[in-house]
């Protein structure tokens, strides 16, 4: 009989020693998931779905001295218009270089950083107002200044807040 339970707890023993190597050998991962609803604003992609990622800037022309791209937002919104400011300035930079004249405008408007921009909603959705607007985004490539080469990936974050107009 103490055989048996000797046997047993042998068995038992080897499970566990490779139970705790398993648990070394875990990765664990973690996910923030997030979700909002309002009733008064909501702005997506033209086809309402997600917000954009990682968007590239396409070059005008040959040269590559201006680089631009339009991207379609749909806001739908219960008042019929909507203010929308630049959170910070856009700056586009590579380290070395940062790209100049930065624009940002919504429907041909200009969004410039501090300044609520209100932009009327024309097109009647369901329970309130659904529209597709243009975002523009342009920039200017850096003047080579020495020896140092404009040459190379930039990036910047383009920070936008969307306001619901006050009801009057």
């Amino acid at each position: 009989m103490n055989f048996k339970v000797a046997l047993i707890a042998l068995g038992l023993s080897t499970a566990m020693v490779g139970m705790v190597q398993a648990a070394d050998n875990t990765v664990s991962k973690k996910i923030t998931l997030t979700a909002q609803i309002n009733d008064a604003l909501f702005v997506s992609k033209a086809d309402g779905s997600t917000w954009y990622g990682t968007e590239e800037l396409i070059a005008n022309d040959h040269t590559q001295t201006s680089f631009s791209k339009t991207l379609p937002v749909r806001v739908w919104s219960t008042a019929d218009g909507f203010n929308v400011t630049l959170a910070q300035p856009l700056k586009m930079s590579n380290g070395a270089y940062e790209m100049t004249n930065a624009a940002v405008s919504l429907d041909t408007k200009a969004l410039t950083f501090g300044t609520a921009l209100t932009v009327d909603q024309t097109v009647t959705g369901v329970g309130g107002y659904d529209q597709i607007h243009q975002l523009a985004v342009s920039v200017d490539a850096p003047t080579k200044v020495g020896a140092v080469s404009t040459n190379g990936s930039y990036s910047g974050d383009l920070v936008m807040l969307f306001e619901p107009t006050p009801a009057p």
